[in-house]
């Protein structure tokens, strides 16, 4: 840590200059010399008669003073507030991201303040999401890894009554730690810009019903019926792998959440200058508290984040990502039923 004893040093008087106030000092003392040298030169070309030279020197005396004071009162304000944003930028290095420069200004110096907090604002988003997706990555890749070791162990020392059934346990495990790394890289390339798009004309109302399909055996199980409301074919331009996800994990969302032996609904319509498509689902919906944040990364409805419900809470976060590089937008539907509704444009 570097010292800020130059800066303010202990016991420095009021009345001292700091180092930006000598500057100005020296500046306005370099002004007068060169006045004074002008001075001189004029008197003796015979421009100035003596008289009056010795009166313009006596003048030097109460414009040095000025000088020192107005020096002073300007540098004054712009070392105070030139040093909260040094101590501010000496705890955020030191980790403390609450800090702040409390400047104030409509300078330069100001504006340098402002972005500086806006930074640090981002810094401590960032700092947020990250311990939240160590938080929730290690929270979610716990349950499998104990399920996967205590099935090893379990067929290992013969113990296992069923071991094709072990053996299917696992493989579900398996499959859940890959569908999880497969979303953290997804969601990584969202976030980084670094997902390529690869976009074509494509039928928005073929891809739902291929989705469908896709989704169709996961509800199988819990009774869960799939429907397609859709009065035409609508075509928008988009990456037809990247929609066919969008609308796969709203699918999952809505199946995940809905009550056993209900109904999952995809509506497909045209809008002005858009094609709308909503999922709407039996289910309760999601509360008041999640609306805003259902589509942040890593936010699971489940505070126990069962493995069951899914994995690490991307899929919204992942759609909201898609739909946005398309152009489009996603937002919860005030409705009495649970609605996800997706715009993109034509």
């Amino acid at each position: 840590m570097s010292d800020r004893s130059e800066l303010r040093p202990a016991g420095r008087p009021v009345w001292q200059l700091n180092r930006l106030g000598r500057r100005f000092m020296w500046a306005s003392l370099g002004v007068l010399a060169v006045a004074v040298i002008m001075i001189v030169i004029a008197a003796q070309q015979m421009f100035i008669n003596h008289q009056d030279l010795g009166f313009l020197l006596w003048i030097m005396i109460p414009a040095t003073i000025a000088a020192a004071a107005v020096a002073y009162l300007l540098s004054s304000p712009i070392a105070r507030d030139a040093n909260r944003l040094s101590d501010a930028a000496m705890r955020v290095a030191n980790g403390d991201l609450t800090a702040r420069s409390g400047v104030m200004r409509h300078d330069e110096l100001g504006d340098a303040a402002r972005e500086f907090d806006r930074m640090v604002v981002r810094l401590a988003a960032v700092e947020k999401e990250r311990s939240l997706m160590l938080s929730s990555i290690s929270h979610d890749l716990r349950t499998p890894l104990a399920a996967l070791r205590a099935s090893v162990e379990a067929i290992r020392d013969g113990v296992a009554p069923d071991p094709d059934a072990y053996l299917n346990g696992m493989e579900h495990q398996v499959r859940a730690l890959g569908e999880l790394v497969d979303d953290l890289q997804l969601h990584t390339r969202l976030t980084s810009g670094t997902l390529e798009m690869r976009m074509v004309r494509v039928d928005l109302t073929e891809l739902a019903d291929e989705a469908v399909e896709i989704v169709r055996p996961l509800a199988r199980p819990a009774g869960v019926s799939i429907h397609i409301d859709a009065q035409e074919r609508l075509a928008v331009t988009g990456d037809p792998t990247q929609l066919s996800r969008v609308i796969r994990n709203l699918l999952d969302n809505a199946i995940r959440h809905t009550p056993p032996d209900s109904n999952v609904r995809i509506q497909v319509e045209s809008a002005s200058d858009s094609v709308v498509f909503r999922v709407v689902d039996d289910g309760p919906g999601f509360p008041p508290e999640m609306r805003e944040r259902a589509f942040e990364p890593f936010t699971r409805g489940d505070p126990a984040r069962d493995v069951s419900t899914g994995t690490a809470g991307l899929g919204l976060a992942i759609a909201r990502g898609i739909v946005s590089a398309h152009g489009g937008t996603i937002a919860v539907v005030d409705d009495t039923r649970c609605t996800v509704e997706v715009r993109l444009p034509k």
